[in-house]
């Protein structure tokens, strides 16, 4: 699953929060951007929740940072 985020200065922020998991895999793919995945037995719907549930939470706290989910 890849994000796009409006502001490339936060792509730091999102990738040590969505990192604290060590079943979450996390790579910076561009300046405003990364991609997720998650070691395990979830299946691509799976993933896509758990990534969205987790962006959600990650907004929540960021209001002024617009997130794309690109996969």
């Amino acid at each position: 699953m890849r994000i796009k985020l409006s502001d490339g200065g936060q792509v730091a922020r999102l990738v040590k929060f969505l990192a604290f998991d060590p079943n979450a895999m996390v790579k910076q793919t561009a300046d405003d951007e990364i991609e997720v995945w998650f070691v395990g037995s979830l299946n691509v719907w799976a993933q896509q929740a758990e990534t969205e549930l987790r962006l959600r939470s990650w907004l929540a706290a960021h209001p002024d940072v617009v997130a794309t989910m690109l996969d």
